[in-house]
């Protein structure tokens, strides 16, 4: 920490020297009782961000039957209804997140997506269900860079992995929470009839899964405004947060375009894998070993709350030991590293004979590959100045949405619809799907690495925390 200390105390150029001291600030940390409640309060928003959007992957046979949808349109349910809102949404957000108050975006943004699922409680048809998932993907693009550039403020360099993967955590609990809710949900209305209600419409059983995951959000986005928003650290002395030209977040990138093609280009790739089996995944054991649904929920819930949490903590705790190490690439070689090591497992995990093998093998490859959850949000973080990091943050989140969330499904489809013309090959879509996006996401983020140091060290210097 003495490094990046008194790197943040040194002048930035000549110019700032001979302004007597306006260079960046060392702001002190926020107390750290304040930063725990604020980590603590983001995770529970993350937690509610992904329940929102993953229930729906475990609706989507009864969707399909009641809606008469194939899986084409489902996969725009999945990915593009959700994603191209989210993505666009979050580059404006993004920018809003680099000049006004983080924790107010933040929580009109968790109100927003939580009445927006609702609203797929009520849906009467394909086109309000598919209104009704924009919404939900307008809402959560806010939370992204805004909670992101909050925890790195929050934490000294060396914890700022520990924070994202913490928020990390909240994404574990709210994918189990969906997976394990949805099905509980599934097995306590079979044989219920559809509910006429006033002015509603007809509420069909499992739109009840929408009612019972999007209420609480609604109430924790009043929680959000009892946190603080903590000073931006890496300004200069006396400097307000302002917005950022364009063009001079466009130069910074530029100057360093290897580093982000790793960090945001190899993400959003990197995402593409891992989107096929998390969106499909429920549906392909469902057709490949017969599982109830509401079994498979439940089943992939509980692992899913084991196993990913054990990775989240394990990516955390090597970068911090990495990075007091000295090693200045740590975050990213972790995220290179743990790619490698479950890319023939994702490969290998949709051939096994039965159920039990294929849950066995997929969550070994989600516990290697989770590891560099909380590196690769801190990789990105960690070479931007606290004056881009939203921007930036909310490039990350078009490339992982509108690129990665909306296409991945998609191409899995269309290989099961068009390539091998039968729903019995979603096994094969997904295993191309993986071959296809991680040799890619392996190539560009191995490019990066050592950019990635040299980048580091440029943040060091210039703006150091």
């Amino acid at each position: 920490m003495s490094e990046s200390v008194s790197a943040a105390t040194a002048p930035r150029t000549e110019e700032d020297a001979a302004e007597g001291g306006n260079a960046p600030s060392a702001a002190p940390l926020p107390p750290r009782k304040d930063a725990y409640y604020s980590l603590f309060v983001i995770t529970l928003v993350v937690m509610f961000t992904v329940l929102d959007r993953t229930i729906l992957s475990l609706l989507i046979e009864p969707i399909k039957d009641d809606f008469g949808i194939s899986d084409t349109q489902a996969a725009l349910l999945l990915g593009a209804a959700f994603s191209l809102p989210y993505g666009i949404g979050a580059v404006v957000v993004g920018r809003w997140a680099d000049h006004m108050n983080r924790r107010n975006i933040i929580a009109a943004s968790c109100a927003f997506w939580s009445a927006a699922t609702c609203m797929c409680g009520v849906a009467q048809g394909y086109i309000s269900l598919l209104l009704a998932r924009m919404g939900i993907g307008l809402g959560e693009s806010g939370y992204g860079p805004a909670a992101w550039s909050i925890a790195t403020d929050n934490w000294p360099r060396e914890k700022v992995a520990f924070a994202t993967g913490t928020m990390g955590l909240g994404s574990t609990l709210g994918m189990g929470l969906a997976f394990f809710l949805g099905g509980t949900v599934l097995l306590f209305v079979q044989g219920l009839d559809p509910l006429a209600v006033p002015f509603l419409g007809v509420i069909r059983p499992w739109q009840w899964a929408f009612v019972i995951v999007g209420a609480p959000g609604l109430l924790w986005a009043l929680v959000v405004l009892t946190t603080k928003e903590p000073p931006r650290r890496g300004l200069r002395k006396g400097e307000a947060a302002k917005k950022t030209p364009i063009s001079e977040t466009a130069k910074w990138i530029r100057d360093d375009w290897r580093t982000y093609l790793a960090t945001v280009g190899g993400m959003a790739i990197k995402a593409m894998l891992l989107q096929g089996p998390l969106v499909w995944g429920a549906t392909f054991i469902h057709r490949e070993y017969g599982w109830e649904l509401s079994k498979v929920g439940m089943v992939k819930g509980v692992i899913t709350l084991i196993v990913s949490p054990i990775g989240l903590m394990l990516g955390a705790k090597l970068s911090e030991i990495w990075t007091k190490k000295g090693m200045q690439d740590a975050n990213l070689r972790i995220v290179f590293y743990g790619l490698l090591a479950s890319l023939p497992l994702h490969i290998i995990a949709p051939l096994m004979p039965t159920a039990e093998g294929y849950l066995i093998v997929y969550s070994t490859a989600s516990l290697v590959g989770v590891v560099g959850f909380g590196p690769s949000v801190a990789a990105f973080q960690l070479v931007t100045p606290n004056r881009m990091r939203g921007q930036i943050g909310g490039m990350v989140q078009f490339c992982n949405n509108v690129i990665a969330f909306a296409l991945s499904p998609l191409i899995i489809a269309l290989f099961t619809d068009y390539l091998f013309h039968d729903e019995g090959s979603l096994k094969y879509s997904m295993i191309l799907n993986t071959i296809i996006m991680g040799s890619i996401a392996v190539l560009v983020i191995g490019q990066g690495l050592g950019p990635y140091k040299r980048s580091y060290q440029r943040g060091l210097r210039e703006f150091g925390s």
